[in-house]
């Protein structure tokens, strides 16, 4: 029986960190000749255990007939994992018919070495030394100012004094001519308190930048937003890498772009609105869900339902569609109400960083 898949990785043996952490991906090719949805799992090999190996951006991919798809795989191994040799192998099977399409990718091993024991140091008396000078320095510091009275500063939300030092400790001038808290300032209530706008608990913090972690809008630099507790890009934003730095998911030349809806034109399946797929340049309905038109199908057969149809399609070329099983240049019908029904929503291609 010819190969379904084609499986391949990137590396046969991964080489894990101090923490036991490392990661593979796997590429993996349509050989069937039409369209397909399938589902990824790992198969250890020996004392290798299946949760061990994770899948970040999902197990599931859905290819055009003669379609790739990359699938990471993120290894883990717990603290007290004894040393030795470990592996894994994965497995790719076809959802609706994993029983005869289906293929096993190559072995990739890894080792979990003995983690090392605590070195011992000499003491460090340069440290006593040190500590005596800095001792000195802060004597003779405090004894500065001490002379030199209360010139301290205005304190917080005091208007800025018009010579130096303008603000007390660990403030600085801001809008409005008024003192306001820096990083690392304690005693803040709320975030107009601080010269970044961001109060966490009592302390102003500086904003957070692209991909980190956040609660509100308030957290992030400009012009970033909070999105599924991660700061990320709106569409028109310059500086993304990658999709999951971009609120809508889809990153172009390294700008966050909308994603495009049923019938656009399209590079790939992040261009498009999930569930929708990129097809022979366009977004169209995947197997299975609703449609009024067989222009609007992957498979080109409509039935209320996109279906694989009678008729299959021979590869077509670029710029046609499949179409009740011929390749022809044709509008596709976009049809409101499946678009309404479909809840078109943005892509996420990876979980929140």
């Amino acid at each position: 029986m010819p190969r379904a898949f084609d499986v391949t990785a990137t590396t046969s043996s991964v080489q894990l960190d101090a923490a036991g952490h490392g990661e593979v991906s796997f590429t993996i090719s349509n050989k069937l000749g039409v369209g397909v949805t399938f589902r990824a799992t790992v198969v250890p090999d020996g004392n290798t255990r299946a949760e061990w190996m994770k899948f970040p951006d999902g197990m599931e991919r859905t290819l055009s007939p003669d379609g790739t798809a990359v699938i990471p795989v993120r290894l883990s191994a717990p603290a007290g994992t004894p040393p030795g040799s470990y592996g894994f192998s994965l497995d790719v099977a076809s959802i609706s018919n994993p029983d005869e399409h289906y293929d096993r990718g190559p072995a990739v091993a890894f080792i979990v070495r003995e983690a090392a024991g605590p070195v011992k140091k000499p003491f460090p008396w340069w440290l006593v030394a040190l500590a005596a000078g800095v001792l000195l320095i802060v004597g003779v510091v405090v004894a500065i100012l001490v002379s030199r009275g209360g010139d301290e500063g205005p304190g917080l939300g005091v208007a800025c004094a018009k010579k130096e030092p303008r603000c007390g400790k660990d403030l600085t001038c801001g809008t409005g001519n008024v003192c306001v808290g820096t990083a690392g300032f304690k005693g803040c209530t709320s975030g107009g308190q601080c010269a970044s706008g961001r109060c966490e608990g009592d302390t102003c913090e500086e904003r957070v930048a692209l991909s980190g972690t956040c609660d509100s809008a308030d957290d992030c630099a400009e012009p970033l937003a909070c999105h599924e507790a991660a700061c990320r890009g709106l569409a028109g934003f310059s500086g993304c890498d990658k999709p999951e730095q971009c609120v809508t998911g889809r990153c172009e030349a390294g700008a966050c772009k909308e994603q495009v809806t049923l019938g656009d034109t399209c590079d790939s399946n992040d261009d498009c609105r999930s569930p929708l797929t990129c097809n022979q340049g366009f977004c169209l309905i995947p197997l299975g869900e609703k449609c009024t038109h067989p222009s609007q199908c992957v498979s080109g057969s409509c039935d209320g339902t996109c279906n694989r149809g009678v008729v299959l399609c021979p590869r077509c070329p670029a710029g046609t569609i499949c179409v009740n099983g011929e390749c022809v240049r044709s509008v596709i019908i976009r049809d409101h109400r499946i678009l309404d029904e479909l809840k078109l929503e943005p892509r996420r291609t990876i979980p929140t960083p």
